[in-house]
């Protein structure tokens, strides 16, 4: 009887033990990613229900919000959890994510997402580096090109080839807990476009009606959740110069605010108002540069004051680290 059952306890130890020498190969071998999205080691080591604004979106949202600026210039604590070129899709299941382990009183969504194609050049990354569980699995099953999903199962299938490449930070990084970041999912560029002359580039919408339609409705998921949790929620074109045609931000806000409970914003063409100066303040043609992402951020701060929204009640470790984020 004993040999009976050592036989099936020795094959599962062997089959756990494996996955978890896979897992840690895989951790070794991926490559650490700090800035341009999907910073979830950093996010989760925020103190929880600490923020109070949690940004969403493509590289429009990491670029242009710095929440540290806006922290200095409103004492609103933010964080930003977008990720390069991330579909609507992709945000939903971040937002679901996210809300694990934090509860904000509202949540900034930018908009150029809703024009995105079903898929984007950067889902191995949106989803490769989101933590493990139901989220991810759902966000790989619904979201990730089929072609991609086995390696969003299994990081060795995307990263086994690396091994020629690593060094002690790659194995360090697996195995030293990772540490709260001050720039909270920004990413600071520092370039300054120089064909602004001629003003904005207009197009109309490139997008077809079937896939517009789909990221809708990928959207109005975004928004039930934040109805269900009872999160605001404001949509927002960013200052760019690669701007849509009034047309079509009219209609993307007739198609937003269906949804109850939302408030969108187009600041598109606001460059003077908020106080952005397009030769200096543009990163490329669409995109905020670290200086602009500062005067943006401080305004976006101001604005969510004007609309009632308050700085909670902070630990005093949490609020230092803030006040050293910010410069204060």
């Amino acid at each position: 009887m004993k040999k009976t059952w050592k036989e099936p306890l020795w094959c599962v130890a062997f089959v756990l033990t494996a996955a978890l020498l896979l897992h840690f190969a895989g951790a070794v071998l991926r490559p650490a990613h700090t800035d341009y999205g999907s910073t979830w080691d950093a996010y989760l080591c925020e103190p929880e229900d600490s923020i109070d604004v949690l940004f969403l979106g493509s590289s429009y949202a990491y670029c242009d919000w710095s929440p540290a600026a806006m922290y200095a210039g409103s004492g609103l604590t933010g964080y930003v959890m977008g990720g390069s070129e991330q579909t609507p899709a992709i945000t939903y299941w971040y937002l679901k994510e996210a809300l694990e382990t934090q509860s904000p009183s509202v949540v900034v969504m930018e908009a150029s997402s809703l024009f995105f194609d079903r898929y984007q050049n950067y889902t191995q990354i949106n989803i490769g580096y989101m933590p493990w569980g139901m989220n991810r699995v759902r966000a790989i099953l619904e979201c990730a090109e089929p072609e991609n999903r086995l390696g969003l199962f299994f990081d060795l299938y995307f990263y086994h080839d690396r091994w020629k490449e690593l060094t002690l930070g790659d194995i360090k990084k697996a195995v030293v807990p990772p540490q709260a970041d001050g720039l909270k999912g920004h990413t600071a560029v520092d370039q300054v476009f120089e064909g602004t002359e001629g003003g904005p580039f207009l197009s109309g919408m490139r997008q077809s009606e079937e896939v517009y339609g789909q990221n809708l409705e990928d959207f109005a998921r975004i928004a039930r959740l934040c109805t269900d949790q009872d999160i605001d929620l404001i949509v927002t074109v960013n200052p760019t110069y690669s701007q849509y045609t009034p047309e079509v931000y009219e209609r993307l806000a007739r198609d937003v605010m269906v949804t109850r409970n939302v408030r969108f914003v187009n600041w598109a063409d606001s460059f003077e108002e908020i106080g952005l100066d397009p030769a200096v303040h543009l990163y490329d043609g669409g995109h905020l540069n670290q200086a602009g992402a500062e005067i943006f951020s401080r305004y976006t701060g101001e604005y969510l004051l004007s609309l009632g929204y308050t700085p909670r009640e902070q630990s005093g470790e949490n609020r230092a680290a803030w006040e050293a984020a910010a410069g204060n």
